[in-house]
């Protein structure tokens, strides 16, 4: 190997660009997706429109480097790239523009845009330039830059979950991320010197007969980002929304394109035999555990995300251009594909179907079709050979779904989730399953219909709260079917604060609680905490959130500038009362400094799953108040101060620590 080639000037300073840009841009990815997280009620769809956005923005650096690289010689490119990172970082930042379009979907890509848009397509741009301007200094192929641009993906976004997230406020973590920029900035500088390179003149362009293979470059990406955002929407349903687990399947993704654009060689063969097995195991298992999810499915899901990437980009790379000059192309019809392919998935595919795992069967059937068009297409049949796949995983997948949707009443996949209304006629029992946590339980036997289930059950903790302390007003995070107002007194107001309207709609059509209760009800949708700035101080005598199941934390809601609003709203000598039941985070440590810092105290209750009982489910209960008399009541009861938990630090709007806080 002749080192002096590898580690020449030129190659060094331009794999150095293109590996710290790709590290800004995923770490500048996932600061903004923390950053919108909360503003969206901690939606596990939150990252997967975020993806679409992240995508779009790539095609749109790619296209600008494509016109700058055909049009221009070396050094004006330079230039004028210098210029647009100059404008970006000066234009770019400042607050995150406020909400200007009612639906979820456009008006985050819109805010999104004006936030972070210029500079992720300036970053954007540069593995396509450090392409162009390492062809022109040293001929030859230049794309070993793309898999340096690669391992900068993987170590920025590796950094910032691990190291940056847990350590610093996001102000913080972005005037870190300014100084790197700025780094990135003086690298390109830097290369002026080496443009021409030892004082000669640009390489003249490559005159090649070779044409562009659009239909590889567009379809194998496409499958690639489809099942990467299935993937990550399924798993931010299974376990938690933030950054740590958005990663996990990232990282899957391009660690693929690392290690195939090394160079490396694999048996592709083997791979299409055991990725074709692999995908009729996953089938069945999508289909037998509609609920409770397992881990184990999750973990097996990521695995075959990598299988299918390195399976599906070796065929990408072997239809790499010979010449430096359709490199560009190349580069934009594979941020094409992956647009196309996120798009497929998130609020253009999947959102229109109500079947459970309609991203995940989308996504199969995207890079199934991918796979038997490139399998066919050498042999001249590509065409056919995807549409046979297709049909024949269409009747798997209909198989599936007629399967599993036997004892489905209603299924519903929007913005937050997906839902589903099961009849179990065998135990008398109706469920609202939210992704794969239960949100609701109502018995369907005469006389039986209005008795507490799931977590408000007689003898659980929140029903003893209900009971010793009766409240007039009640203020309630979380609307579930309405199962917490089935015992409430006449006389008393319950307001319900619910994120999804399409909850509110559930509950009413599906169920009976809110029709039935004694009180007077209010639903007032969005978030919980924008209208409760709304109400006026002392507004409730209780309150209680019920939005910490599951795995999607609303991480929002758990922040000391959470809890000081939530004290303001309440009456003098008031409680509110946690539900802390998350599968994957444990916010009770959180939760009990937050409450400090607001001047409360708080205490802790658990009780277990019922097995003679499907319709009482084990919950974990967190009260906080500053009322000394219901501390003593409630410690009587049975409820303790929560375990001391050294090291931790309070959480506010600008910073968390999620690895902390995972239940490992």
């Amino acid at each position: 190997m002749d080192l002096s080639a590898k580690f020449s000037g030129p190659r060094l300073l331009f794999h150095s660009a293109a590996f710290l840009g790709s590290f800004l841009l995923f770490q500048l990815e996932l600061m903004a997706g923390a950053k919108v997280l909360p503003l969206f009620g901690g939606s596990y769809y939150v990252w997967t429109v975020c993806l679409l956005f992240y995508q779009a923005a790539l095609v749109a650096g790619y296209a600008y480097a494509q016109q700058l690289s055909e049009r221009l010689p070396a050094r004006p490119l330079l230039i004028i790239h210098l210029a647009f990172l100059l404008a970006a970082a000066l234009l770019a930042g400042g607050d995150f523009p406020r909400q200007a379009l009612a639906a979820p979907v456009p008006d985050l890509l819109w805010r999104l845009a004006l936030f972070i848009g210029l500079p992720f397509i300036a970053l954007s741009a540069g593995t396509t330039l450090c392409h162009r301007l390492l062809a022109d200094t040293e001929g030859g192929s230049a794309f070993g830059v793309f898999g340096w641009s690669n391992a900068g993906s993987l170590a920025g976004m590796f950094s910032y979950a691990m190291l940056v997230e847990p350590r610093l406020a996001l102000g913080e973590a972005a005037r870190l991320w300014s100084g790197l920029y700025l780094l990135y900035f003086f690298l390109y500088l830097a290369a002026l010197r080496l443009l021409p390179f030892g004082g000669q003149a640009p390489r003249p362009p490559e005159q090649t007969d070779e044409k562009p293979r659009w239909g590889l470059w567009l379809a194998l990406p496409a499958a690639t980002s489809a099942l990467l955002a299935a993937v990550t929407s399924y798993q931010g349903s299974a376990t938690a929304s933030m950054p740590l687990t958005w990663m996990i399947p990232l990282a899957a993704y391009l660690l693929s394109y690392a290690l195939l654009f090394s160079g490396r060689e694999f048996s592709l063969t083997a791979l299409r035999v055991l990725l074709f097995g692999l995908l009729g195991a996953l089938m069945i298992a999508l289909w037998r555990l509609q609920s409770p999810v397992s881990t184990v499915l999750v973990a097996l899901l990521n695995w075959a995300l990598f299988f299918v990437c390195v399976a599906l980009h070796r065929e990408l790379y072997l239809a790499r251009p010979v010449h430096n000059r359709l490199a560009p192309r190349y580069y934009l019809a594979m941020g094409l594909g992956g647009v196309l392919g996120t798009a497929l998935v998130t609020p253009a595919g999947a959102l229109r179907f109500g079947y459970g795992f309609a991203d995940l069967y989308i996504a199969a059937a995207a890079l199934v079709a991918a796979m038997s068009y490139s399998a066919g297409r050498a042999r001249g049949f590509g065409g056919r050979a995807s549409l046979a796949s297709l049909a024949l995983l269409g009747g798997i997948i209909w198989g599936g779904a007629r399967l599993s949707g036997e004892t489905t009443v209603f299924a519903l996949r929007n913005f937050y989730g997906m839902y589903r209304v099961e009849e179990d006629k065998g135990a008398g029992l109706r469920r609202f399953v939210h992704g794969a946590t239960v949100h609701g339980i109502q018995r369907t036997a005469a006389g039986t219909e209005d008795q507490g289930t799931t977590y408000y059950a007689a003898g659980s903790p929140i029903n003893e709260v209900l009971t010793h302390f009766p409240a007039r007003r009640v203020g309630a995070v979380g609307l579930g079917v309405g199962v917490s107002c089935a015992d409430a007194r006449p006389g008393t107001e319950w307001t319900f604060y619910e994120l999804d309207p399409d909850v509110e709609l559930i509950a009413r059509q599906y169920f009976t609680f809110l029709a039935r209760c004694k009180a007077k009800v209010n639903v007032i949708t969005g978030d919980a905490r924008v209208n409760l700035q709304k109400e006026p101080p002392g507004r409730f005598d209780l309150l209680y959130l019920d939005a910490f199941t599951g795995g999607s934390v609303p991480l929002h809601l758990v922040t000391t500038e959470a809890l000081a609003l939530y004290r303001s709203r309440l009456a003098p000598g008031g409680l509110m009362v946690f539900h802390v039941s998350a599968n994957f985070v444990d916010i009770v440590p959180v939760l009990d400094l937050s409450a400090a810092a607001a001047g409360m105290k708080t205490l802790y209750k658990s009780v277990s799953y019922d097995p003679n009982d499907p319709a009482r489910l084990g919950s974990e209960w967190l009260v906080a108040t500053d009322n000394p008399a219901h501390l003593a009541r409630l410690v009587k009861d049975g409820w303790a101060p929560p375990a001391p938990r050294p090291g931790w630090r309070a959480w506010t709007d600008d910073y968390r620590n999620l690895p902390k806080a995972l239940k490992w």
